[in-house]
């Protein structure tokens, strides 16, 4: 039998696509039964998620980017119901003005600046202001106003994806000193996979083929299917250092 492990220059990425791969593998059937498959998959179990957290606290420069983006959003969506509900105030039916100017006070109330506060007093200003639009007391007149009920609804779309974006990335912020680095991490899980799991499962194939052979067939296809990126990124690299021109000694 041909041994199989995860590779050494697998990344960290690589390693935690396979371990998710081992994890729903293994979730496919009631392993409970054997002990010592059962304590690998638990310490698995509990590795992973701090492979995942560990590689998201890395990219914070993305989720900063991400709340950046949603901010624009947000932003826009904002400005443009502001417009639309200027607007109204100058429509030649009374009873859209008035409902524009009680509108247009309540705008004024949560700061007519809101889009230029930091993230966090932003979100609190919008997600106020979104309660009171959608109020009993506010709502029909809001509903008289031409254009502005679909304006609420995107600024109001847009406020909830800005708090959410702008909620993951100080959670993994708070959570960041707390993480190993993400090298560090699948280096461990790729020690339990290979040292633990892997060589487990082959005395087990050899004892009861019956009952593990499938599974860890696929399992190794799973590695392997990573394994295959990371050669690859390998060779890549060692071809471009080839590639690279000598300098000239002078």
């Amino acid at each position: 039998m041909e041994k199989v492990r995860v590779h050494y220059s697998c990344d960290s990425a690589e390693v935690s696509n396979t371990t998710s791969a081992i994890r729903s593998k293994f979730a496919e059937e009631d392993w409970s039964a054997d002990l010592i498959l059962s304590k690998i998959l638990a310490d698995i179990a509990v590795e992973h998620p701090i492979l995942e957290q560990a590689i998201e606290a890395v990219h914070g420069n993305t989720l900063k980017a991400n709340v950046r983006a949603e901010d624009e959003k947000a932003g826009k969506d904002y400005i443009c119901l502001k417009n639309f509900i200027k607007a109204n105030l100058s429509v030649p039916e009374a009873n859209i003005r008035e409902a524009a100017v009680e509108a247009w006070k309540l705008l004024v109330s949560h700061n007519p600046k809101l889009d230029q506060q930091n993230y966090a007093r932003q979100i609190e200003l919008s997600n106020s202001f979104i309660t009171n639009l959608k109020s009993p007391t506010f709502k029909p007149l809001i509903d008289l106003l031409i254009g502005v009920p679909e304006r609420v609804e995107k600024f109001t779309a847009s406020t909830a994806s800005l708090e959410a974006a702008y909620k993951k990335m100080a959670t993994t912020k708070s959570e960041k000193m707390d993480l190993p680095a993400p090298s560090t991490q699948k280096n461990k899980i790729r020690s339990i996979i290979n040292n633990r799991l892997m060589t487990y499962l082959e005395g087990a194939v050899d004892a009861l083929p019956e009952k593990y052979e499938a599974t860890y067939k696929a399992i190794c296809e799973s590695i392997e299917i990573n394994n295959e990126k990371a050669r690859a990124r390998q060779t890549l690299k060692e071809s471009q250092k080839e590639k690279e021109p000598e300098e000239d000694i002078a």
